[in-house]
């Protein structure tokens, strides 16, 4: 019987994947499939796997063996799966349906498949990345009172490390109007944070409003036209950063000081081989002008093909005189099909992980004093669990996942109270590490 099949789902990789499981199980839901958290329960295993990097697709892949160990039946999605494709057969006799990135809607013909047959089949279809709209059924997977809003997929850039272009084809928006009924509905459902995620945020809306940039539009429309606390800002590509926009989020309180912004390298040779904007070291004081309180995220890529000791050392000062508020620091992945895999000149691994463990040591440091800096200041944090006897939760400056957290001591408190979940609370910092604050709930 339909009922009986129980079904999980295992996510990997970046936070549009976890978007499209959400709507895989909605659909699924929706259709009568249980539901379960725990894949040895399960009578049939998706995998929404990531293959951006060789580290990712080496994830995707370990989850394979061993759901296949254990003897599952498999379903595999995602990245490593549009980048296969029916290969996966080959080499995992335990996968019985593959699709692709655009196929997210043939979910349950597929778990369908997979409950009454034995042979494999593809659910390949000619789409590339899935957008789904405020009717798509969801069940959501972030818990608490943040969620992530796909706003766009795909990505109209090139740049020549990035696979991801042939993977979730060219830029396809949701229209405004279908993004603000949703976050509508998630504020109805006690949302305190929304995540506006896409691979290219800032190009918003260049496919549907005739050439333009929305992104300024549709925070505008989301900031007064719902009840959302925390809009976070996520992917912006630093070449199209406008002054409409940085005014935008300068105006709402809503709209957090927080703009994750992928820089990759900071010398020019560099970034041209990487086919990246020149314009990082501007864009970088524009916005700090703009908004001088602002929280900065971005990422780095140490040891792309050609990049010498000179190359090296700027990118290396660059952190140090910047002093960005996040940094996530990546090896170069020499990934088939991209431009920069063609290159000569490769950097041996040796030298990426060394260059990349001086420029962590780096970052740590200004980490740190950034946060001791906050000792002794009261900051708004959005309590989001409570572990033992203490809360955590994260200020504006944090991204879930990916960024620090707050733990707040509650021992001189009778408990630590579960109506505070979900809430955002005064707290007032008092110890700071590298990367997580101490704090107090401020009287």
């Amino acid at each position: 019987m339909l009922q009986a099949q129980k079904v999980s789902l295992t996510t990997l990789g970046c936070a549009k994947n976890l978007a499209d499981s959400e709507n895989m199980l909605g659909l699924l839901h929706s259709t009568g499939y249980q539901i379960t958290t725990s894949p040895s329960q399960a009578d049939i295993c998706i995998v929404n796997t990531c293959t951006f990097i060789a580290e990712s697709t080496n994830q995707s892949l370990d989850s394979l063996i061993e759901l296949g160990d254990k003897n599952k039946k498999l379903i595999v999605t995602g990245c490593l799966a549009q980048r296969y494709k029916e290969d996966l057969f080959n080499e995992f006799p335990q996968v019985k349906a593959v699709l692709g990135t655009g196929d997210i809607e043939e979910i349950v013909n597929a778990v369908h498949w997979v409950a009454h047959n034995e042979k494999p089949k593809s659910f390949f279809t000619d789409n590339k990345g899935y957008i789904a709209n405020k009717k798509s059924p969801r069940i959501r997977l972030s818990g608490g009172v943040s969620a992530y809003v796909k706003i766009s997929e795909g990505c109209n850039h090139r740049c020549s490390f990035c696979i991801i272009p042939s993977l979730r084809g060219t830029l396809k928006s949701r229209p405004i109007e279908d993004i603000v009924e949703e976050v509508k509905s998630l504020a109805e459902d006690n949302t305190k944070e929304v995540i506006l995620v896409s691979q290219d945020s800032t190009a918003y809306g260049i496919d549907i409003y005739k050439g333009q940039w929305k992104l300024a539009a549709l925070l505008e429309e989301i900031a007064t036209k719902t009840d959302i606390n925390w809009i976070r800002l996520m992917y912006s590509y630093p070449g199209e950063i406008t002054d409409e926009m940085l005014e935008t989020i300068k105006k709402h309180e809503s709209l957090l000081k927080y703009i994750d912004i992928p820089l990759q390298h900071s010398h020019p040779d560099t970034l041209k081989r990487m086919k990246r904007p020149l314009s990082g070291k501007a864009t970088i004081d524009r916005i700090r002008e703009f908004i001088p309180n602002i929280a900065l995220r971005t990422t780095f890529i140490t040891g792309f093909p050609g990049e010498t000791e000179e190359e090296f050392a700027h990118l290396l000062n660059f952190i140090k005189t910047e002093k960005f508020d996040r940094v996530g620091i990546f090896t170069y992945s020499q990934e088939d099909t991209t431009h920069g895999a063609t290159l000569e000149n490769q950097v041996p691994d040796k030298v990426k992980k060394a260059r990349q463990k001086e420029l962590l040591k780096v970052q740590e440091k200004i980490s740190l004093a950034k946060n001791k800096a906050l000792i002794g200041s009261e900051q708004i944090v959005l309590i989001e669990k409570k572990i033992e006897n203490n809360l955590i939760g994260r200020t504006f400056r944090d991204a879930p996942e990916i960024d620090g957290q707050v733990i707040i001591q509650t021992q001189n408190l009778e408990s630590a109270d579960d109506s505070l979940l979900g809430e955002l609370i005064k707290v007032k910092i008092v110890e700071a590490s590298t990367y997580d604050l101490i704090g107090e709930i401020a009287k």
